[in-house]
């Protein structure tokens, strides 16, 4: 009795979440390293034109044996993709696309700024870096305080390089350039990708 009384508990507290977020079962996925729940599309405005991004997949970025956030990818109309072509098709400029890093653990403002400026050096070529870095700069200033566990990191990638950074919350100023978008994308759907990058395309095919 006692058991069953606590399995009743825990099935009401997940109703409840499911409620609080807005989410059927249905309309979520979830990244099991970390548990994180995310919603299986996400709806957006951006210069007056809608935008509806259905996700491709989730993974967890570690360091070392630590995790340190679960992420979801979303893209428009991903089931025009292949499987050959799939990763080249999301670091085109061709498609709407959305980055969620939802932390597990706080981290720091300069381990968040190293790490992406690794990111970037790792990723584009000794001239694009020359020519982006400005724009990476303009970029790591966003990242000003600490995350903290649960926070969560938004990136969009709409069309002409606009990207748009989402940082605990406050939208930053557009940052426009091809290059630098592909850059940044590539730091999770590179070759030398800082997670599984299958993860990330695990639902398209589905």
């Amino acid at each position: 009795m006692k058991n069953f009384k606590l399995i009743t508990i825990f099935c009401l507290f997940l109703i409840g979440a499911f409620i609080q977020y807005g989410f059927s079962q249905e309309q979520i996925v979830e990244e099991e390293s970390t548990g994180k729940i995310f919603p299986k599309n996400v709806s957006f405005s951006y210069d007056d034109v809608d935008y509806t991004l259905t996700v491709t997949g989730t993974a967890v970025r570690k360091k070392f044996v630590f995790k340190v956030y679960g992420m979801v990818h979303y893209m428009q109309n991903p089931a025009e993709s292949n499987s050959e072509n799939v990763f080249s098709t999301i670091l085109t400029d061709n498609y709407a696309k959305e980055i969620i890093m939802d932390f597990t653990r706080n981290v720091g403002a300069d381990k968040i700024r190293d790490a992406f400026q690794s990111g970037f050096e790792k990723n584009a070529t000794e001239e694009e870096l020359k020519n982006i870095q400005p724009l990476v700069d303009q970029f790591l200033e966003y990242f000003n305080s600490e995350v903290k566990k649960n926070e969560q990191y938004i990136l969009r990638w709409l069309p002409n390089g606009n990207v748009i950074s989402i940082i605990q919350g406050k939208e930053y100023p557009v940052i426009s350039s091809i290059t630098f978008a592909k850059a940044l994308w590539t730091i999770w759907f590179g070759k030398d990708s800082i997670v599984n990058r299958d993860d990330l395309i695990k639902f398209i095919f589905k």
